[in-house]
């Protein structure tokens, strides 16, 4: 009962935690601006995630004969960011790829994606102290 409870808690975390990882390899990438033949890095999670919510079976929908197709299902919440290089478009003579105005714009942009699920969780945990005091947030 109470994982059900924090299902979207969990998710919005597994989203913070992708991000946090995805700042940490920009801001890697940017160090490594200069450095002969580093290879740009990414984080790959939000394709994942989809894919797994997507092939989540719905509660209701249970097998009642030995028979029945079973119904293909993946925890959302299993799902774990990936740190991928990206080995091809090399910019430079020395082998480096790093392109350091996309690095900032993705930069800015994960830094927006950071703030809004900050945001979600805390709009979540105060839907759920509303729910525990069992008084509208009175």
């Amino acid at each position: 009962m109470f994982s059900k409870m924090f299902n979207q808690v969990n998710l919005i975390q597994k989203g913070m935690d992708a991000s946090w990882l995805r700042h940490e390899v920009i801001s890697h990438n940017l160090a490594n601006a200069d450095t002969p033949g580093y290879k740009t890095q990414h984080v790959s999670f939000e394709g994942a995630l989809k894919q797994a919510m997507e092939k989540t079976a719905p509660e209701f929908i249970w097998a009642t004969q030995n028979g029945h197709f079973e119904i293909a299902s993946t925890d959302p919440s299993a799902v774990e960011p990936e740190v991928v290089t990206e080995r091809h478009h090399t910019m430079r003579m020395d082998g480096n790829n790093v392109d350091a105005d996309r690095e900032m714009t993705n930069m800015a942009a994960n830094t927006i994606t950071y703030n809004a699920l900050t945001g979600q969780m805390t709009s979540e945990f105060s839907r759920l102290r509303m729910a525990i005091k069992g008084d509208g947030g009175r």
